[in-house]
């Protein structure tokens, strides 16, 4: 199956106005990528699009700060109804544009205002624990603001970690650390010394600390136990002033609160508009939107224009272009079974247009060859229960497990195993322990196979983009696969004492000698460095080749490792008696379960990526984005701002 092979261009002629109502009826079906590209027949060069988007980002910039300060109000109001296509016009959102404007004009009143009391909460909240370290010191705060005396005082907070520094330089100053109230990360501080020391000769040591003076009211004028009581007044009338406040905010969500959630709703069916920019180009009345679609969806998609747009249109859809193959963006498979598998696909890269979808293979080999290194039928078995029971919170993962671990218990079958014993059923082929020699024989034999195979679909990659060089010549193309398997053919006929096969040395020297000379004609370097670029890249070929075959006795090691580690479970549980025996049981196979599902799961994904992936997948395709649209009501519909707290003396 070629990715992408049901996606087609389409190329929406319609009129300026119906623009905006074309997004939302595209976002809705979200299965429409725009196509931002500039074609070289479209007589169109203007960019409506980026217009709607300026106005717009505008738009939710005055929605986002205006949403996060009165949102405890907000959330109290019923949501509003999602808006009609007719919303959606430039002159409605130009309007409300202006209307955002007026009412953060109005508004940013109420942020100035709460952000001048959160201050003044954290300046009495300093104070109040720098009286109460204060206490029992026979201190009148308001000589701090004395500047007739001998002895100079100071109150602030610095970071901890600076404290020692701080104190050492006071020393060559001639100051000192009166009193210390130590915290994790700030503490506060009185520091006095001698009047003869100059503020300006003490200040550049407090700054480098990171010293803050905590400002006291100059009214301030008693010992610190006095003064609790009229911070106690002041703490009041702060919370006073909060209370006005939040009536305030009050007074006008209910007023002009519903008006906001309307224009949020419209916002939230414009926000397509912003994805689409340049793939909308216009002249005069007429406009133009292209873009990619799968071809199932097309039907739906003159539905919804129909139903959305006010004028006639003219829809036109065709096959990508081959000079489009690169930009074509790839939608991930559809099927639920397939998508964990694509995802894990496109970690490696997005396939590029008319390849042949590496999803189907990656699935396949990645569950036969779990099997293969983890094949047991009990410990398979409760993969497949966990999956299926959790498959809610596992979600897409689901999926994988549920496959992978039917392949375990497969397998399972056909060694013997069953929670690493291979005395309790007879196996339907042989237990891996009773003949490791054999296993890794099948697991080179596998890979061959798997090599062999990627080597195949790369070719027939090169040939469907008409590239035929590449698919004669580049790593993993026709005349390295006939290197490479009359190499293997040469050696297995060696290993069986029947000597390299003749047939196999004359079309391994036929090959080699293709490569080299294709090599030599593709190289304009000097003469020497010539011939030195053909043999080293000649040579890292044949060793990448087998490299690569050797990775796959990982298979068969995996599969022994399985047997081995289970074995001194059991035999670590006969040690014990009683209940510790059955928890050694329980707890090593669920330790054998994670730690080596986990690692066979990895090394699994070495193999694909590098022993397969390398080889016949470019990765260098399109992720297939396509518009979308996000109902009104959903919470938060926008990216928020940090949230300003409505109330911080409470």
């Amino acid at each position: 199956m070629r990715a992408g092979s049901d996606i087609r261009h389409l190329r929406l002629h319609l009129l300026a106005d119906d623009l905006p109502r074309a997004g939302m009826a595209l976002a809705r079906l979200q299965a429409f990528a725009p196509d931002q590209r500039e074609l070289a027949d479209n007589p169109l060069d203007q960019y409506p699009g980026e217009a709607f988007a300026d106005c717009i980002r505008e738009s939710l910039s005055y929605f986002q700060r205006i949403q996060t300060l009165l949102q405890p109000w907000l959330a109290a109001l019923p949501c509003a109804a999602p808006p009609g296509p007719e919303a959606l016009d430039r002159e409605r959102l130009q309007s409300q544009h202006r209307w955002l404007q007026q009412a953060w004009a109005e508004v940013g009143q109420f942020e100035t205002r709460q952000h001048q009391l959160n201050e003044q909460a954290r300046e009495q909240h300093q104070l109040r624990q720098t009286l109460a370290e204060l206490e029992g010191l026979q201190l009148d705060l308001g000589e701090l603001h004395n500047p007739h005396r001998f002895l100079q005082l100071q109150i602030g907070t610095l970071p901890t970690e600076n404290l020692n520094n701080l104190r050492r330089a006071l020393v060559l100053s001639g100051q000192m650390i009166i009193r210390v109230s130590r915290e994790p990360e700030q503490s506060r501080v009185l520091i006095g010394g001698p009047q003869q020391h100059s503020q300006q000769d003490l200040q550049p040591v407090l700054t480098a600390a990171g010293f803050r003076p905590l400002n006291i009211p100059s009214d301030f004028r008693a010992a610190p136990e006095q003064l609790q009581q009229e911070l106690s007044r002041r703490s009041a009338e702060l919370e006073q002033q909060q209370a006005q406040l939040d009536q305030a905010m009050q007074t006008w969500v209910s007023r002009q609160g519903a008006r906001l959630l309307q224009i949020g709703a419209v916002l939230d069916a414009a926000l397509p508009l912003l994805a689409i920019g340049r793939a909308a180009q216009s002249r005069g009345d007429l406009a133009l939107l292209q873009g990619w679609l799968a071809i199932e969806h097309l039907p739906a998609a003159e539905r919804l224009l129909k139903a959305h747009l006010r004028h006639p249109f003219l829809l036109e859809q065709r096959l990508p272009r081959p000079e489009e193959y690169a930009e074509a963006p790839v939608p991930p498979a559809s099927h639920p079974w397939l998508r964990p598998f694509s995802l894990l696909v496109q970690q490696f890269g997005v396939p590029r247009y008319g390849e042949i979808d590496p999803t189907w293979l990656f699935s396949l080999s990645f569950c036969l060859m779990f099997g293969m290194m983890f094949g047991d039928v009990g410990q398979g078995a409760l993969f497949v229960l966990f999956g299926l029971l959790f498959r809610a919170r596992l979600g897409q993962f689901a999926p994988p497990l549920v496959i992978a671990g039917t392949a375990s218990v497969l397998f399972g079958f056909v060694y013997g195993s069953v929670f690493g014993m291979e005395h309790w059923i007879e196996p339907l082929w042989l237990s891996p322990l009773s003949d490791p020699g054999l296993m890794l024989i099948y697991a080179l034999a596998w890979g061959i196979g798997f090599i062999t195979l990627a080597s195949v679909i790369a070719i027939i990659n090169r040939l469907l983009e008409e590239d035929l060089s590449a698919a004669l010549f580049e790593p993993g193309g026709v005349f390295s696969l006939v290197l490479y398997l009359s190499l293997v053919s040469g050696l297995v006929c060696l290993v069986q004492g029947l000597g390299f096969n003749p047939a196999s040395q004359v079309i391994l020297l036929l090959a080699l000698a293709g490569l080299m000379i294709h090599l030599w004609r593709s190289s304009s370097a000097p003469l020497g460095e010539r011939a030195l670029t053909v043999l080293i890249e000649t040579f890292e070929l044949i060793i990448g080749y087998f490299s690569n075959s050797l990775s796959f006795l990982r298979v068969a090691a995996f599969s022994l490792n399985h047997v081995a580690l289970s074995l001194a479970i059991f035999t670590l549980a006969d040690m014990m008696s009683g209940p510790a025996h059955w928890l050694m049981l329980i707890f090593g196979n669920l330790f054998v379960m994670i730690l080596e599902g986990a690692i066979v799961a990895i090394q699994i994904l070495r193999l694909e990526y590098y022993e397969g992936f390398s080889r016949f997948f470019r990765a260098d395709g399109k992720a297939f984005i396509p518009l979308s649209y996000r109902p009104a009501g959903a919470h938060p519909p926008y990216p928020s701002f940090p949230s300003i707290p409505s109330s911080p003396v409470r």
